[in-house]
């Protein structure tokens, strides 16, 4: 499930809205249920662009299944793409933390720290690969031009493929790589976009592991 949400991000605590940007609000359900809710943040002054998520567990089962996790972007608009400079990712569970933060340059990875630190022997020369962007830069620009997108999440590469569906947009998950391990088991299989007058979706499908979860605006 961490993989999931570590390409989206939310979450129901009080945060101060961007000065000169927009806000929306999740809830997430899966099989009818509420599992969380999520917030996401956009701003764009000038050619520069921020972008922050915050999800948190809520509902019956949130004592249960207790997570957190904030999602951070800042980079620059060149026409009409969103560049990224630094991702920043933080996840919790009642049991485990994990941090990931990126640094790009020119769509390539710059610095990339990870903790706890990872023991592993990376199994992809990840600072050779260009033309790749963090999780959600790549989902924003799908939205804004609606082409593939590179993608590297700090564990994982994959390209994001959105194919045109009648009125909503579906985003396949394809040259999946573990970067830390040798198995290429990709749990999240699909997603599919329903469009509103923001830049930020009204809906939002997600097939992970043979389950449907639903983003829904609030």
């Amino acid at each position: 499930m961490k993989f999931f949400f570590s390409f989206f991000i939310f979450l129901f605590i009080t945060q101060p809205l961007f000065s000169k940007g927009i806000e929306a609000k999740y809830s997430i359900k899966t099989k009818g249920i509420k599992i969380g809710a999520l917030v996401w943040q956009f701003e764009e002054v000038g050619n520069n662009y921020k972008t922050s998520i915050y999800l948190k567990d809520e509902g019956m089962l949130s004592g249960i299944y207790s997570f957190t996790g904030e999602y951070h972007v800042v980079g620059k608009k060149i026409n009409k793409t969103l560049v990224p400079k630094s991702y920043t990712q933080v996840w919790k569970t009642k049991n485990k933390y994990r941090e990931v933060k990126m640094v790009f340059e020119n769509f390539k990875i710059k610095n990339l720290k990870l903790s706890p630190v990872e023991k592993e022997i990376p199994r992809i020369e990840y600072k050779n690969l260009t033309g790749y962007s963090d999780p959600i830069s790549s989902f924003l620009n799908i939205l804004l031009n609606q082409l593939p997108s590179h993608t590297i999440d700090g564990r994982r590469v994959y390209l994001l493929l959105p194919t045109d569906n009648k009125n909503k947009l579906k985003i396949l998950i394809s040259e999946y790589r573990n970067i830390w391990a040798d198995h290429k088991r990709n749990d999240l299989e699909y997603l599919e976009i329903f469009s509103s007058n923001s830049i930020l979706p009204e809906k939002i499908k997600i097939m992970f592991k043979g389950s449907m979860f639903y983003l829904t605006k609030i």
